[in-house]
């Protein structure tokens, strides 16, 4: 019974995750993971949550394919694969407390720049540095606690995209990266037969909560979405010092 019950929350958890991360493209894990972990130790969550990004990111990519600008796409891939390397790494010699610690003082600050009228307008034009830089936070943040959305919505901020825009090269970029730490956890190791089983359930989940969020994120505004992302970002950040210190 006490199993059963783990596969449902895990399960509801990324049901919840799939809607949100279905509308606007990012917040899916953080969404899923506080309700994972009241049935999963954290090591155990991310683990899950990086196997249901590295497949549920497939559906996200074609619904959105038409939205991808490629040339915004690659340099976040090329700077994702460096970071991907260095977050597993960092994961098996770093408590997982201490990572959730270092991204939380990172959202924090941006988000008490965002206070500022005239920062908040702030914005960086396109550049390869940029782009590579943002890839490679993103990659360490996947493959460490399974939150690259949180990095990834600071530069989509910062670069003032449309919604679509964002979603189409949110998509691609949690795809590739996805896949990537998945298979980089596998290698090492990290997967066990169980946590398989509960990637299923998850992934089972997630897929009817994209459905549902695909749908309604086509009548999500520019603002609205801004909004969100700001929301998203200051709700990881409560989620990241929450799990860190508890």
């Amino acid at each position: 019974m006490e199993q059963l019950l783990t596969y449902i929350v895990v399960a509801l958890g990324w049901m919840c995750g799939g809607i949100v991360g279905g509308a606007t493209g990012i917040g899916g894990v953080m969404i899923a993971m506080p309700l994972l972990t009241l049935v999963l130790d954290p090591g155990d969550a991310i683990l899950v949550s990086c196997l249901v990004a590295a497949t549920a990111c497939v559906h996200l990519a074609w619904a959105y394919r038409r939205f991808i600008v490629w040339p915004d796409v690659w340099p976040l891939l090329a700077g994702m694969v460096p970071g991907l390397i260095a977050g597993v790494a960092m994961l098996k010699i770093a408590p997982v407390p201490v990572l959730e610690l270092m991204i939380c003082a990172m959202l924090v600050c941006f988000l008490l720049m965002q206070c500022s009228p005239r920062l908040a307008r702030f914005s960086v034009p396109a550049s390869l540095p940029l782009g590579l830089g943002a890839g490679a936070v993103s990659g360490f943040v996947a493959s460490s606690v399974a939150m690259s959305g949180a990095p990834l919505g600071i530069y989509v901020l910062l670069m003032h995209w449309e919604p679509d825009r964002a979603r189409g090269n949110m998509s691609i970029f949690y795809l590739c990266s996805g896949i990537s730490a998945m298979l980089m956890q596998a290698f090492s190791g990290l997967y066990s037969y169980s946590l398989l089983k509960l990637g299923v359930a998850a992934l089972a989940g997630c897929m009817a909560g994209q459905t549902l969020g695909v749908s309604l994120g086509r009548h999500i505004s520019r603002e609205t979405f801004r909004r969100i992302l700001l929301i998203f970002l200051a709700a990881a950040a409560v989620v990241l010092f929450v799990r860190a210190v508890s």
